[in-house]
């Protein structure tokens, strides 16, 4: 039992970092993840623990959880049959689980809530990325032409995902041109004519209302420059 409950652990974890390394947000990893060892936690009392737990704690990392699958992890682990679970793992391991149980409901509490249902990169979390692959771009190519492109190919699925990524990209982009002088023609005004049309209220829940400020300031010190 006790490889199997240490490699179902390791296994949750290796196949949320395999679906970060494709180049999605956390939390649509973790989604993903969850989605794939669904039918794993029908098995036993262990393995519901044991992939809930993983969950949890993977959630204790993020910047945000949806409101309902904190909820989802919160009742699953206070509803342990914990007669069953002492059957099916060691005293060690029993013990070992209560405890990381009691680490993942009493960190949750603290994680910020999202109310959007929507996976997605969230606000500094996207910024971030974007600063990130334009940095590796640039120090091969000041080309603005080039740049823009390999931005906006990278990025094409989330800017068609949410309006929250697709306006937090645009406006990284636009500041990350403007920082490192590179001002381009036709694109720079592609880029202005969107951010001057962007209307904060398509938003929705997607961003807080101190990320809707914030980004309100970004893109009219931006539109100041262009």
């Amino acid at each position: 039992m006790k490889r199997n409950y240490e490699a179902l652990f390791g296994a949750f974890y290796e196949r949320y970092f395999d679906f970060k390394s494709q180049g999605i947000s956390n939390a649509e990893a973790l989604v993903c993840t969850s989605e794939a060892y669904f039918g794993v936690q029908k098995r036993g009392e262990m393995e519901k623990a044991v992939v809930v737990i993983a969950e949890g704690r993977i959630y204790l990392t993020h910047s945000k959880i949806f409101i309902n699958s904190k909820e989802r992890i919160v009742n699953l682990l206070k509803d342990l049959d914990l007669e069953k679970l002492q059957l099916e793992t060691t005293s060690d391991e029993y013990q070992d689980i209560l405890e990381r149980r009691d680490m993942v409901l009493d960190g949750i509490e603290s994680i910020p809530v999202d109310h959007s249902p929507f996976a997605r990169w969230y606000y500094n979390e996207m910024e971030k990325e974007v600063k990130n692959y334009f940095i590796e771009i640039f120090v091969n190519t000041n080309d603005a032409s080039e740049i823009i492109e390999k931005i906006e190919e990278r990025f094409e699925r989330e800017c068609r995902s949410t309006w929250s990524e697709n306006i937090v990209v645009k406006t990284t982009l636009a500041e990350l041109l403007i920082r490192h002088s590179i001002k381009p023609e036709n694109e720079f005004l592609s880029l202005k004519i969107e951010l001057e049309r962007f209307d904060m209220n398509e938003i929705g829940q997607l961003l807080t209302e101190s990320e809707k400020f914030d980004l309100s300031i970004r893109i009219k010190e931006v539109l100041s420059k262009i």
